[in-house]
């Protein structure tokens, strides 16, 4: 029996082409710490960690203090000097970024409608961004005041799709069994290894990433994000 839905964000609930959101933020970012860092420097650090924090499976460790120890290891600046930097990077500047976003209604219709069935709803977004970063894209979607039983971000999670110990721990911490779950992404890199835990997954195909061409028989549903409505009834 169905309990839990685990929406992935990017491309799924958010309509995105991450080939043009992924450079529009690093340029973004990146700009705005050339006053300090030189530019190809910064970008190739803030890539390069960011790898690192994704093939990082200590389970000591936030992805945040996973991604920090590296940077702050190649970068040549002091965590003192650049993490207020960071902070205002997000909450000023990182809506420069929306423009290549595509809101949809049908988002919030489909969450909404989840709720009032009585699934209790995850947003199982990877969390390679501060919390701050993400809060903001759930704006856009005009989902960010639902009541979510949970909000994947790096600050608080110690893993990163596509590892399964990423969908292992959030089972975890809302103490749900996989069967019980269906997880609806657009990532068959990132979205489908869920399935490995016995986790149901679901795929939105409005901006699929699919760059090895796999199968999507084996998925419990793939279609547009309007024909997840219909599936899901809502």
């Amino acid at each position: 029996m169905t309990k839990y839905l685990l929406f992935d964000l990017d491309g799924t609930l958010l309509p995105v082409d991450t080939e043009n959101f992924i450079p529009a933020y690093v340029k973004s970012i990146t700009r705005y710490f050339s006053r300090l860092i030189d530019p190809q420097r910064f970008s190739r650090q803030l890539i390069a960690s960011s790898y690192a924090m994704i093939g990082n499976l200590d389970p000591g460790l936030t992805n945040q203090e996973k991604f920090m120890a590296d940077f702050f290891a190649h970068i040549g600046h002091e965590p003192e000097q650049l993490m207020p930097l960071f902070a205002e990077y997000y909450e000023r500047h990182y809506q420069e970024v929306r423009v290549v976003a595509r809101p949809t209604p049908l988002a919030r219709q489909i969450v909404e409608g989840a709720i009032k069935k009585g699934w209790k709803v995850v947003l199982a977004t990877n969390p390679v961004f501060p919390r701050e970063a993400i809060w903001q894209r759930m704006q856009w979607a005009g989902i960010a005041d639902l009541p979510w039983q949970l909000i994947t971000s790096y600050e608080d999670t110690h893993f990163c799709k596509p590892n399964i110990e990423y969908y292992a721990e959030v089972l975890e911490r809302i103490g749900a069994k996989p069967e019980e779950c269906v997880h609806i992404g657009n990532d068959m890199e990132e979205d489908f290894p869920a399935s490995a835990l016995g986790i149901r997954v679901a795929i939105v195909d409005d901006c699929l990433i699919n760059p090895k061409n796999k199968s999507l028989a084996a998925c419990c549903f793939h279609g547009s994000l309007r024909e997840l409505a219909q599936w899901l009834e809502v």
